[in-house]
């Protein structure tokens, strides 16, 4: 898992989350280690237990209302509870909410950053845990294709040379859409979901040996390249081994794994005269289908069963 710091947090998205910051400079170099975000709720009226001191802490409205009524010292009390610890990140008001003396005295003795920003609590929480669950994401490169056809998110793996470049070029000349060439990033989200792209210094190229290097955004337009993509079936292109006995009916599903998530794994076999685009099309809509409960093997296995029973 990567781990950021407030300084980034400031410089890639201090502007877009309108954030101003108020003191505690020097604590910019604090660790950003987990995306969830916290407000400070009951822990104002001094219940601490399971108190999550690693995140970043959001003062809104209520919490803001809630500590002015309270007196200077408890204030400081309270707050040098919450940000004296040795895992605390930061603290952020939001509605441009103006901080109180005991803040401004907490958060300039420890050197803790306090920040504000003019966005509403609701907005800002969904908004920033987005952001930081994107960049803590734990995340693999592995050698690969990476595309979306007929709107699932497809990775062709398999041995250099053996045309996943060539299969994804005849893809996008069908009209679907290419994410990644060669190197794909696989990032881990939230709600166990894994996103594929591609580097940006090669996104949306593809190198065809006997070619060279070509730019699918340049050569067939914006509609058939995305940045990313959810990563919902993976198809190993390998060569064809006439002593391997093949899947013929596909009654049986095989998965891999990529950062402990399993995702749905089929083996195609290259062999001269195979169209490997149309087949890699077939298995995408085939398991479209049975994302939607129609799995055609075991729907034939069950007709089958009817007729003998029959007779």
């Amino acid at each position: 898992m990567s781990i950021m710091d407030v300084n980034m947090l400031l410089k890639e998205r201090g502007e877009d989350f309108r954030l101003e910051v108020l003191t505690g400079v020097g604590g910019f170099g604090r660790k950003i280690a987990v995306s969830d975000i916290n407000r400070l709720g009951l822990a104002l009226t001094g219940f601490f237990d399971h108190f999550p001191y690693e995140r970043i802490q959001v003062i809104g409205i209520i919490e803001h209302t809630y500590l002015k009524h309270l007196k200077y010292d408890k204030q400081v009390t309270i707050l040098n509870k919450v940000f004296s610890h040795e895992k605390a990140v930061g603290c952020i008001l939001t509605r441009n909410l103006r901080p109180t003396d005991a803040m401004i005295k907490v958060f300039s003795d420890l050197d803790i950053p306090l920040l504000r920003t003019e966005l509403k609590s609701s907005s800002f929480i969904g908004d920033l845990n987005y952001y930081l669950d994107d960049k803590l994401a734990p995340s693999i490169k592995i050698h690969g294709v990476m595309t979306s056809i007929y709107g699932l998110g497809v990775l062709l793996i398999g041995k250099s040379a053996i045309g996943k470049s060539e299969c994804a070029l005849e893809l996008v000349k069908r009209g679907h859409k290419l994410v990644s060439d060669d190197i794909v990033n696989i990032k881990k989200r939230s709600g166990r979901t894994l996103v594929g792209s591609g580097l940006k210094l090669t996104k949306h190229l593809i190198e065809v040996r006997g070619i060279g290097v070509i730019d699918t955004k340049e050569l067939f337009g914006m509609g058939n390249i995305l940045d990313e993509s959810r990563i919902e079936l993976v198809i190993k292109l390998e060569e064809w081994d006439p002593v391997k006995q093949y899947e013929r009916v596909g009654f049986n599903e095989y998965y891999t794994e990529y950062l402990s998530v399993r995702i749905p794994e089929i083996t195609i076999p290259v062999a001269p005269g195979r169209n490997l685009a149309i087949l890699v099309e077939t298995a995408s809509l085939n398991q479209r289908l049975k994302n939607e409960g129609h799995f055609t093997a075991r729907n034939l296995d069950g007709r089958l069963l009817e007729e003998l029973n029959k007779k």
